[in-house]
């Protein structure tokens, strides 16, 4: 169950905030653990921002339907591959859900999908999380910006 003594603010993870969810006992050995707060995939956070974007003032709702009648769906999505199909999939369904709801009437978040190739350092997929990527400043003191 998800903790109810969670404080929100405007940054940050509320369940971070619960004393009562963090600290508790392993099921197995009885020890002391601390719960993980990270669960969702953070596609799943991005999934629905295309939607977003159609009305991105909004304090009142998540997004405007009529808005979301006249941009949407997107003409053209392009993205690198590992990124796309993990994205696409999330969008896809949250767009499905949306559509079931009566929020959304169209059955497709993009229209065309181009993907491009992957960019490799080493043989291994760029990445800032693995701390391989290229500094954009040393290739434009090197090559300039054109």
């Amino acid at each position: 169950m998800l903790p109810t003594d969670v404080i929100f603010t405007e940054s940050g993870n509320p369940i971070e905030t619960s004393k009562t969810f963090l600290q508790t006992s392993c099921p197995k050995c009885g020890g002391e653990v601390r719960r993980e707060t990270e669960t969702m995939d953070t596609f799943v956070d991005s999934s629905w921002y295309y939607i977003r974007f159609c009305h991105p003032k909004s304090d009142d709702r998540p997004f405007s339907v009529e808005s979301v009648k006249y941009w949407m769906p997107v003409d053209q999505y392009i993205g690198g591959i590992e990124h796309a199909i993990l994205h696409l999939l999330y969008s896809r369904f949250f767009t499905k859900v949306l559509r079931d709801l009566g929020l959304v009437e169209f059955d497709e978040p993009f229209t065309k999908l181009l993907t491009h190739g992957m960019v490799l350092k080493g043989g291994v997929a760029m990445s800032k999380s693995r701390g391989n990527v290229v500094r954009p400043d040393d290739i434009l003191q090197q090559y300039g910006a054109d």
